[in-house]
């Protein structure tokens, strides 16, 4: 058995603003509904880690009903544990989580709470399920893969929590309790000037050699590496295992994704222990210049939170993951919007001289694809079809099959300028019209040397 300590460590902040009681009796969200989760490793043996999973749920995403003075939700939260080597459920829960504000202006205040867990040295999977409990089709699933090591004696640095808070305490009733400090984590690990310009990190350092002089650097790096913003501190310990707590400013880095890092090095600079955690930071009174471009946030002011929010879902095809993730974590129309004004600036950089592809050029397709493909309820950009049209355009030559005895109906689109020429098998299994992306010669496409199986 894996689990040595499990239960009766949850434990919820909630912050409630007073403020204009909505009169609607119930408010649905404009936006999906989203739990963030953060997972920290840190040492408890040599075999064993203290896993400690923060979770972060935000009023804006869930539907809410007006009872009394107040406003009210749930939302359902599921967590399972796996062993990946065993292959076997370590624990598994289910527990609803009640929401209660007093008006809209709580929306960006977080609900915010922790389960901590003692696990053997292992692979674990954790798998966070939720829905909204007057909404049940309002759902959002999270899946982190865990490796937890075994604890030897060489100089290492347990993962790194970056919070809102870390302050003083003596409160050791207080879940956030850590060794003298109240650390009240961020799991959405969103920083910035609209959410909170400091960042506070706990680490804790293992192993360490007493009385001798370490230097710790803590700081933001960007995707190539190099610091953004860092800080030096010269220390010396009297004990082998200790805490370090820090803060950073961080307004007036660009937005962007970026990790922050925790390094000790030796006073010649050596490197000698490093920890990492990805970043969100989201500061939009910084103004990159990244060359011409045709859109400002000035664009979308005419626009509802809901046509920003569709709009997003609609560039899916050619956002990164982090911009994915990044959009998931903002809970304000103005966040969003100017998001997606930065957004478009970055995607007409990115693809400058390989395409050109601009909103402009790119919302047309989408509005194209809908009107060529859509299928009953089904938009036609989302279909396989569309979502082709809207990535490479029209097609130089289709051939259509029609349905036979002997075969489905199938189409396949010839594309003579992508990589050299390439084509897109389509077949209608249903024989209702909808044709599935079966095969195609497109270097990251599904690829299917015995599509035409597809036809019987």
């Amino acid at each position: 058995m894996q689990k040595l300590v499990i239960r009766n460590t949850c434990f919820i902040i909630l912050f409630i603003i007073s403020g204009n009681i909505l009169e609607a009796q119930q408010s649905s969200p404009a936006i999906p509904l989203s739990v963030s989760v953060d997972i920290s490793r840190f040492r408890y043996s040599s075999d064993t880690s203290i896993v400690e999973a923060n979770y972060a749920i935000y009023p804006s995403g869930v539907t809410l009903e007006k009872i009394n003075d107040t406003l009210r939700g749930a939302v359902v939260i599921s967590t399972e544990i796996m062993d990946l080597v065993k292959d076997s459920l370590v624990d598994k829960s289910k527990v609803s989580m009640p929401i209660v504000i007093l008006d809209t202006n709580s929306f960006q205040s977080g609900y915010i709470w922790k389960c901590i867990y003692l696990l053997r040295a292992g692979y674990y999977r954790i798998t966070v399920k939720s829905y909204d409990e007057k909404s049940t089709g309002r759902k959002d699933s999270v899946t982190k893969d865990l490796f937890l090591p075994k604890y030897g004696e060489a100089l290492t640095i347990s993962d790194i929590d970056l919070c809102t808070r870390i302050v003083p305490s003596d409160d050791k009733s207080n879940l956030f309790y850590k060794n003298s400090y109240q650390v009240v984590p961020n799991p959405s690990l969103l920083f910035g000037s609209k959410v909170t310009p400091v960042v506070f990190s706990y680490a804790e350092l293992y192993n360490l050699v007493p009385n001798q002089t370490y230097c710790i650097v803590s700081g933001v790096i960007d995707a190539n590496g190099n610091f953004v913003k860092q800080q030096k501190r010269m220390r010396k310990y009297s004990a082998r295992n200790v805490v370090d707590v820090s803060s950073l400013n961080i307004y007036s880095i660009p937005s962007a994704k970026y990790k922050f890092v925790l390094l000790l090095t030796d006073t010649n600079s050596k490197e000698l222990a490093r920890s990492e955690k990805d970043i969100y930071i989201y500061n939009p009174h910084i103004q990159i210049n990244s060359g011409p471009v045709s859109v400002s946030a000035i664009d979308f002011l005419s626009y509802s939170d809901s046509e920003i929010i569709d709009e997003f879902k609609k560039a899916k095809y050619i956002a990164t993951s982090d911009d994915i993730d990044a959009f998931k974590k903002l809970n304000t129309p103005e966040a969003r919007r100017e998001f997606l004004a930065n957004f478009w600036k970055e995607v007409e950089a990115r693809y400058r001289g390989r395409g050109d592809i601009t909103r402009a050029f790119y919302m047309d397709r989408v509005n194209r694809a809908s009107q060529k493909f859509s299928l009953g309820s089904q938009d036609g950009w989302k279909t396989d079809r569309g979502r082709i049209y809207v990535l490479y355009g029209e097609p130089d030559e289709i051939q259509r099959f029609p349905s036979s005895e002997s075969g489905k109906p199938y189409e396949i689109w010839y594309y003579n300028q992508i990589e050299g020429g390439v084509y897109f098998v389509f077949v209608d299994r249903t024989g209702f019209g909808n044709y599935e992306l079966v095969h195609s010669t497109k270097r990251g496409e599904v690829w299917d040397a015995d599509w035409e199986r597809n036809l019987q």
